[in-house]
């Protein structure tokens, strides 16, 4: 099988664009982690309360907070493939 091999101009593009991907979803990943409601309050009365065996039962985030953290993660890890492709392009 004969593949076409892509010119230094093609690379060049695909490598911009998919730094300026890189660079909308850091922007998106900080947006959604500031969007998040706060943990601290909740494990600080959880500590001061008789309440302390809650502390480690597992909780399962429902609703918005459940869409917030299942997207900041879906985008962490596409952040962190790019990266990787990106260090790729860049050593070839």
């Amino acid at each position: 099988m004969n593949f076409i091999q892509p010119t230094y101009q093609e690379y060049y593009v695909m490598y911009r664009f998919l730094i300026y991907v890189l660079i909308l979803i850091s922007f998106a990943i900080i947006l959604l982690i500031l969007l998040q409601p706060s943990k601290q309050q909740d494990a600080l009365s959880l500590l001061a309360s008789d309440k302390s065996s809650a502390l480690f039962e597992t909780q399962k985030p429902g609703g918005i907070r459940y869409i917030l953290q299942y997207v900041t993660g879906i985008l962490g890890i596409l952040w962190l493939i790019i990266g990787i492709f990106l260090a790729y392009l860049a050593y070839h």
